[in-house]
């Protein structure tokens, strides 16, 4: 018997095994919250939205190995659940949005991440490598910051991870509490908040009495994206970018500089800053989503402009 076949039973075993580590999505949420409770898992719930196209299309890729190996990694229990239905633990859990969308919660059953409407399957992949890395800062941050009465700056740490892991029900009062007490850089977060939830008039309110700085020029660009004005948005981008001082919001920014060039009509200058950020190979949320929207920009949909 040659080596080549030798090795076949190893690789099949290897194979099946690493399939049966992959979590199901189950579909009972209280079951899933007990379970996962008892066991100190964290578990990924993904609201959906049975018959909307997006929903239905998200729902058939969970089952991507991409997902899988994902779930298995963190360690993460997993459940689909109706976002109709469960409409109200979908506004304390999420937010934002119509209804659809993935969050996690912790072992104890508290979120700490969450992200409305849909996702393909690299860049959920992605998001829940984030979470699994940032369990141990998040902690940290949560033990500094016990309760109403920690200090403010505290307070600040756990609500910028917070807004960074998408967890917008939970960073709101950190946020606003740090705003309120004089820390400077928590304004242009309140705004940047306030404009992922669409939310733009209460965003320009934060950003007037946020200082300058290349991460709040971020924010501000952000919302002019969402405003729809791209011209503007991508000129802020870059201005936020030819700073150098940007640290975790580079790939931010650059990625919403490709969307505000591509919907501004110049694909000639999106798609190459866009194949380079996805390029870049940390494995991030942003590299994904830059993957996604150059599907966009080569797959339009009938009727698709700008």
């Amino acid at each position: 018997m040659n080596r080549a076949v030798r090795a076949l039973p190893l690789f099949a075993a290897a194979f099946f095994g690493a399939c049966a580590m992959t979590p199901p999505w189950q579909d009972d949420l209280q079951v899933a919250l007990r379970s996962a409770r008892a066991a100190g898992k964290d578990l990924v719930i993904y609201f959906a939205l049975a018959g909307r196209a997006a929903s239905d299309r998200m729902q058939a890729s969970l089952t991507d190995p991409a997902i899988g190996s994902a779930l298995a990694r963190g360690g993460f229990a997993a459940v689909v659940c109706d976002g109709s239905l469960r409409s109200k633990l979908y506004q304390q859990w999420i937010g934002g949005g119509e209804g659809m969308g993935i969050c996690v919660l912790d072992g104890t059953g508290r979120v700490y991440a969450a992200r409305p409407g849909p996702q393909d399957a690299p860049e959920l992949a992605a998001f829940l490598d984030l979470c699994a890395a940032s369990r141990k800062p998040l902690a940290a941050a949560r033990a500094a910051a016990p309760g109403p009465e920690a200090d403010v700056a505290s307070k600040f740490k756990l609500g910028q991870l917070l807004l960074q892991l998408g967890c917008r029900t939970e960073c709101e009062p950190l946020l606003l509490d740090a705003a309120l007490a004089g820390v400077p850089e928590s304004r242009h977060c309140v705004a940047r908040l306030y404009a992922l939830d669409g939310n733009v008039t209460k965003a320009r309110h934060w950003l007037r009495t946020a200082p300058d700085s290349p991460n709040a020029k971020v924010t501000e660009a952000y919302v002019l994206f969402k405003e729809r004005k791209h011209k503007e948005s991508a000129e802020l981008f870059e201005q936020a970018l030819h700073t150098g001082r940007l640290g975790e919001d580079r790939q931010r920014a650059i990625l919403y500089l490709g969307k505000a060039l591509h919907e501004d009509g110049h694909d000639d200058r999106a798609v190459p800053l866009l194949e380079a950020l996805a390029a870049e190979g940390s494995g991030s949320t942003f590299e994904a989503a830059a993957g996604h929207t150059l599907w966009h920009i080569r797959n339009p949909e009938p009727g698709h402009t700008h």
